[in-house]
């Protein structure tokens, strides 16, 4: 690379990077803003079902699928209540390593925050006209490239029951339930956000500055956006027999819910790059938004299930759906000198596609099962309308494998164990597959124990989501870590 090119790489401006990164599905990346993160986190409730991948079909006698596969509680025989909760624990964490830039060799030290052990170079040399590539850059804070977040919660997934009738000749099970639809719990933080970005992967590069006098500047600050809350579903659901081996089922619920919404800009400095070295400046920039955010929607499955002596098979569908978020925020400004706040409204809302899996379940031997189910997530035809009234696809789609196994030693005694494939909706920064979101595996094992009419299933998760950010001058390394315990009870009463 000759001198009249170098690693940089221009945003024109913020407004124009976030639009960029809004269309690549609110990408894990500098700094984009907290709008509907956490809707596409959907649960399902079922413990025993979360055991075996997340296969529903071969799972009976489970009011826990009402409103993942209703057709499902078709093999309820008995009146059955049911409650459930989780535990889960999430350690969330990013490492950003930079790489030396040709003429500013102090860059990534500073970005790195190794500075601090390095002497000024006129401390130890005479220098007749010093200037800024004379010293050693350092931060004016104690902010650190790297950081790591833990998260727990426990909670109740479901409440639910069911109740099985007869019309005729014709079997119905009727549900209602209360259940956790979705969790919003979001954490992301980076302390290296430049903008104009000299890192940036996609635009063209520019040359360096045409002297000392017309340098380049950028600023230097750091960003972090926190969600909690999840959004409650109340509903019911019917389930009726055309034959003793055809069911189906439709359930519809009622989308509520609440989440505490924080995001921070921090500024920690302004960026001068002269031709052959750079100079770091003070500033005092802060920026903070708090406030609430309540959503409101509803959600319909529609489902069948054929049950053969050795095969079932089934499918469930989700129409399109719409969910509104309306949100409240005091956003206060700090600046030297200078102190506002304000407070802000408005509504978002982002309209869901036709999702759907489809599945079978197979009797491999007397007293084990198998199940196989391929989920569609079209989440790329996502809908997201803005405040302003804006409609964007900010999301990325899915198409993801469920396989588990479940061995039923005695009448009293399930074991269980699966995988399941799951995805978000964004991909990393820099992705050589576009379009490809970040993905990974959740591992599952269980068991279920039935005594005189109570059932209790209790099934641990393990989920490792990794993806890397690049870009030209650095790359970030994220990782989340999730270990949980969802447990069901239910009580049938004959």
């Amino acid at each position: 690379m000759n001198r009249s090119t170098f690693l940089f790489f221009p945003m024109r401006a913020l407004l124009g990077s976030l639009f960029l990164f809004a269309q690549i599905g609110f990408a894990q990346g500098y700094d984009d803003p907290l709008t509907i993160q956490g809707l596409d986190h959907t649960v399902l409730q079922s413990a025993a079902s979360r055991a075996v991948g997340g296969t529903t079909i071969g799972i009976q006698n489970d009011v826990g699928l009402m409103f993942a596969n209703p057709a499902a509680i078709q093999s309820l025989n008995n009146l059955q209540v049911s409650i459930g909760g989780i535990e889960q624990h999430t350690n969330t964490n990013q490492a950003q390593h930079y790489s030396p830039l040709k003429y500013y060799s102090n860059f990534s030290l500073l970005m790195e925050g190794l500075t601090g052990g390095i002497p000024n170079p006129s401390d130890t040399i005479i220098i007749s006209s010093p200037n800024a590539g004379d010293s050693v850059q350092r931060p004016f804070d104690n902010l650190g490239p790297n950081w790591s977040n833990l998260k727990t919660r426990s909670l109740p997934v479901q409440a639910m029951i069911g109740i099985p009738f007869n019309m005729g000749k014709t079997k119905f099970v009727v549900g209602a339930g209360v259940v956790e639809y979705a969790d919003l719990n979001h954490f992301y933080q980076n302390s290296n956000v430049l903008t104009p970005s000299i890192g940036n992967e996609r635009p063209v590069p520019v040359s360096l500055p045409a002297s000392d006098s017309a340098p380049f500047r950028t600023n230097w600050s750091s960003f972090l956006r926190t969600r909690s809350g999840a959004i409650q579903g109340y509903g019911a659901a019917l389930s009726g027999s055309l034959s003793e081996k055809i069911s189906f089922g439709i359930s519809g619920m009622i989308l509520k819910g609440s989440s505490d919404d924080y995001e921070s800009h921090i500024g920690r400095g302004t960026l001068t790059f002269y031709r052959q070295y750079f100079r770091v400046d003070s500033v005092y920039d802060r920026v903070t938004k708090t406030g609430t955010s309540d959503y409101s929607g509803q959600e319909f499955t529609f489902s069948g299930i054929y049950r053969g002596h050795y095969v079932s098979l089934g499918f469930s569908v989700k129409p399109p759906t719409t969910i509104t978020r309306k949100f409240n925020s005091t956003v206060k400004i700090d600046t030297t000198g200078s102190s506002t706040s304000s407070v802000i409204s408005g509504e978002d809302k982002v309209q869901l596609p036709w999702r759907g899996t489809a599945g079978l379940s197979l009797a491999i031997a007397q007293n084990v099962t198998l199940g196989l189910e391929y989920e569609l997530q079209s989440y790329a035809s996502a809908i997201y309308t803005d405040p302003s009234g804006m409609e964007s696809n900010p999301w990325l789609s899915a198409s993801l494998l469920h396989i588990g196994a479940q061995f039923t030693p005695s009448p009293w005694l399930a074991i269980r164990g699966g995988v399941r494939e799951h995805a978000e909706v964004f991909q990393e920064t820099g992705n050589p597959l576009p379009g490809d979101p970040v993905s990974y595996s959740i591992y599952s094992l269980g068991c279920g124990v039935l005594y005189e009419g109570i059932q209790i299933n209790i099934t641990y998760e393990y989920s490792r989501m990794k993806y890397d950010d690049l870009w030209q001058t650095n790359v970030n390394l994220n990782s989340e870590i999730r270990n949980g315990v969802v447990a069901d009870i239910a009580y049938e009463i004959p």
